[in-house]
């Protein structure tokens, strides 16, 4: 297999690994200093890039294939994902121009569109699968709460490659269910996220299988920064304010790597102020930067973060009580001067009933935490006037049922017709606003 596309180069020694075949064999770490963590450098000419961020309806983010770590367009296993569209969403600009007095365009990126499972994780979910395909990986482990796993679980039966899925036990049946639908083993796991990640892992070792490296993964990252080659197609520029929820941090890490690339090649990219939204009910991120702002960021302030035992949250995929990534994430969300953001999980059926009434469609609960930090920072001034604001919200409703039975708030039961009203539409209208903002 030719070598003349791209390299792997470990972060912490400079090793050279020639292409992913080689990082299979070498069990996804550097054989030099045994660093899981090694990014893509293209040889790839830069210059028809511009040429491919003129097309208009591209049908997934394979239109990048000449910046794509895969050789073969033949392996390319693909359900339509990674191209979709922004909207704009105008009933949040108004609200931050009349009640806030700033002025901004607010754009979001709705994952639930991705054509695979939608959600988030089908980019990353295509491209392992393509590689696994075009490198004879025919089984593969990996740890999720729910997500990751059917996103997995659907792309790498469609390779012929068998998926080992360790959840833990309380996560959504259903999701466990869809995934063995495929025909993938689905292990439920008794205890939290951690311990499915550390059984995982034993799994891995025991049957010498590859297993996923997490937020640092290379098929990971490399799928995702291409969300910011479609930024580029679609706004022409790259935003000045981006928000998401945040439990590991792959995307943080994609945007800084495409920035960092193309930097070189295309003019006036620059990264934007990163607001990494967290849940009150675990947020071990929010309180590490907390701590360290409160101290004017000390030395290896970075490697100060609290780890969060078996977390509170009802939003599953959201759990990640160890925040192994925070080091990174941490200094990104510094060096583009955002911020941290806790929000109340209590007001994640609200804003998902204000999302429903005004866009007429269903976000899961994530992407609710999502939504809410944007509330959040309208309000406290985060973002100005003038500015480019991207929300990325990362699960549509059908990742969470029993988040969708929830949302119901006008149902009333009956005996007869003398206790039954006229609806109006713009009462329920308000009452949602001053549920989630106030008067």
């Amino acid at each position: 297999m030719s070598n003349s596309k791209y390299q792997l180069r470990c972060i912490s020694c400079g090793h050279i690994t020639d292409n992913f075949s080689v990082w299979f064999d070498q069990n996804q770490l550097c054989p030099k200093c045994g660093s899981k963590h090694s990014e893509i450098e293209y040889h790839t000419d830069y210059s028809s890039l511009s040429e491919l961020l003129k097309e208009k309806n591209p049908k997934s983010f394979w239109h990048y294939f000449d910046y794509l770590p895969l050789y073969n367009r033949d392996n390319i296993i693909s359900c339509e994902e990674g191209s979709i569209p922004l909207e704009r969403w105008l009933f949040f600009e108004d609200y931050a121009k009349q009640h806030c007095h700033i002025d901004c365009n607010i754009y979001i990126y709705r994952n639930d569109l991705n054509g695979g499972t939608n959600t988030f994780k089908d980019i990353a979910a295509s491209m392992a699968a393509s590689l696994f395909k075009e490198n004879n990986i025919n089984q593969y482990c990996i740890a999720s709460t729910g997500n990751t796993a059917t996103a997995y679980g659907k792309y790498l039966s469609l390779a012929g490659v068998n998926a080992a899925i360790f959840m833990p036990v309380d996560s959504e049946k259903t999701s466990q269910s869809e995934i063995a639908s495929y025909g993938q083993q689905v292990y439920c796991v008794d205890g939290d996220y951690a311990r499915a990640k550390q059984v995982a892992a034993d799994y891995a070792k025991k049957f010498e299988i590859l297993i996923s490296s997490g937020n640092i993964d290379p098929i990971r990252i490399e799928s995702k920064r291409t969300m910011v080659f479609e930024w580029l197609r679609m706004l022409g520029k790259m935003p000045d304010v981006y928000i998401q929820a945040i439990s590991g941090g792959t995307g943080p890490l994609a945007i800084d790597k495409a920035i960092r690339e193309l930097s070189p090649h295309l003019s006036d990219i620059h990264l934007p102020k990163m607001l990494m939204i967290q849940t009150n009910k675990c947020n071990p991120m929010v309180q590490a930067w907390e701590k360290a702002k409160a101290q004017n960021f000390p030395d290896g302030y970075e490697k100060d973060y609290p780890i969060l035992d078996n977390p509170q949250t009802e939003i599953s995929i959201l759990a990640t009580g160890n925040p192994a990534t925070y080091p990174l994430i941490a200094k990104l969300v510094r060096k583009s001067k955002g911020n941290f953001i806790s929000v109340e999980e209590e007001k994640t059926i609200d804003v998902a009933r204000l999302i429903a009434y005004e866009k007429k469609i269903h976000i899961g609960p994530a992407s609710a935490v999502c939504v809410l930090g944007l509330i959040k920072a309208i309000q406290t001034g985060e973002i100005k006037d003038g500015q480019t604001v991207l929300v990325n919200i990362g699960e549509g409703i059908k990742r969470a049922p029993n988040f969708l039975q929830r949302l119901g708030y006008n149902i009333k039961q009956v005996p007869s017709i003398e206790n039954c009203r006229i609806p109006d539409m713009n009462q329920a209208k308000k009452e949602l606003w001053e549920g989630m903002v106030g008067d």
